[in-house]
């Protein structure tokens, strides 16, 4: 009986057991925790390949004169995770952070990003941990996507940060032996392919500008400046679905795709009701404000792709929603997702985390850049109540300083996050 009683040990699980749980992990997250028990469970599973194999140098010559360098990028993944406080998994009032990362040419190192922008965190706290220990945090995949940048050695290409070449970027499912993608070019929708030659950018619909790509249901959608969407196949690119502005009366509007539980989403940022105050500009393939110190009125509008019943031209319909539950969309130009506020405390749902990235015409007049601050930029949008919250439900919106329970899920690191436990081995 004592012998009976006795704990059993984890590392002593057969091999056949731990390769039959293996089977059961649905991400390359979930299987390094996995690795990470013992040595035992380490042996008993492979490390898991990334897919695909980035980051990546792609050389484009589709755009640029024979005479200028071709110029270079680096596309590497970008993920953003949840790490949430030891010891609060399975309580009622969770507390989490969410880290955006990118991937670097060494398997084991990241960039920290900026949670608002395309910025590398250049000052982290000293305390910072440089190692994640996987058994002492429930870390969960939030969202994967892709970053891509200039290389560094192609300084004639005149291309910053604050006015990328490339705006987003999608990767084909075999995109390792197609070099297949999308992406959106100065508000040009592009097909990247392979040739002989090199890497080819195609444009299509050079005179309307798009604001967002995303993959979704093995597909490729796009929505331009103007609301309409199309759905093209990731393997053939054959166009399947064009669906007509979803506006009543169509306008310039700000578009973002957004992923959430198993659906599409799209989210417009409405500046139909701030008339001539704010413009689309297509040389810096943006929006502009007039100047002056008023704010811009704020609406958001939320659409969801639905299956559409009974015989219809199109498969699927967008409708317009007023309630997101108990979700949270964050959207910005660099990457958007959900989350559920469920298990939180002190946030609800139904509400949008944006970023706001309308640039001031004084700016664009005296061609400077925004004054940021040389030790954090990265933080810029944050510091200058850039980063607001719209509330869906009462359609008021304010600085995300103002919800202090939303703003501490991405700025600043948590005290928790900090210490032996955190720094211990990964």
């Amino acid at each position: 009986m004592a012998a009976c009683r006795q704990r059993s040990c984890w590392s002593h699980l057969p091999i056949d057991l731990l390769s039959c749980i293996a089977q059961h992990l649905d991400s390359r997250l979930h299987f390094l925790r996995f690795r990470a028990v013992c040595s035992s469970w380490r042996a008993s599973v492979p490390l898991p390949p990334k897919s695909p194999s980035l980051p990546k140098q792609l050389h484009f010559r589709g755009n640029y004169p024979t005479r200028r360098r071709i110029p270079s990028f680096l596309i590497s993944r970008m993920n953003v995770y949840r790490i949430l406080r030891p010891g609060f998994e399975a309580v009622s009032d969770q507390q989490f952070w969410f880290i955006k990362v990118e991937e670097t040419k060494h398997p084991d190192k990241f960039n920290v990003l900026s949670p608002f922008s395309r910025h590398p965190i250049k000052n982290l706290p000293p305390s910072f941990p440089k190692e994640l220990n996987l058994l002492s945090f429930c870390v969960e995949e939030t969202v994967s996507d892709f970053s891509i940048r200039q290389r560094r050695e192609d300084p004639d290409i005149n291309v910053d940060d604050h006015n990328p070449l490339i705006r987003r970027i999608k990767l084909a499912s075999d995109f390792v032996s197609s070099n297949s993608a999308v992406a959106i070019s100065r508000g040009n929708f592009c097909r990247v392919t392979r040739d002989g030659n090199g890497n080819q950018w195609y444009k299509f619909d050079s005179d309307i500008k798009f604001r967002d790509i995303t993959n979704f249901d093995r597909k490729f959608f796009t929505v331009n400046l103007y609301g309409s969407i199309s759905e093209r196949d990731e393997n053939t690119f054959s166009l399947e679905e064009i669906r007509s502005p979803l506006d009543q009366t169509p306008s310039e509007c700000e578009r973002y795709f957004v992923e959430s539980r198993g659906h599409l989403y799209l989210v417009v940022r409405d500046f139909s009701i701030c008339g001539d105050e704010v413009y689309y500009y297509r040389k810096i393939d943006g929006f502009v404000k007039e100047t002056g110190d008023d704010p811009v009125p704020m609406k958001f509008r939320v659409y969801k792709r639905i299956p559409c019943s009974g015989d219809q031209q199109n498969k699927y319909d967008w409708v317009e929603v007023t309630d997101l539950g108990d979700q949270v969309f964050f959207v910005s130009s660099d990457c958007s997702f959900s989350f559920s506020t469920q298990d939180s405390k002190g946030c609800h749902g139904n509400c949008i985390i944006y970023v706001d990235e309308i640039t001031d015409v004084e700016h664009l007049e005296n061609k400077e850049r925004h004054e940021e601050d040389d030790d954090n930029n990265e933080l810029w949008h944050l510091k200058n109540g850039k980063v607001g919250l719209f509330n869906l439900a009462d359609q008021s919106s304010g600085s995300l300083a103002l919800f202090p329970e939303y703003l501490a899920m991405f700025w600043p690191p948590p005290t928790w996050l900090m210490g032996d436990q955190a720094s211990s081995s990964s």
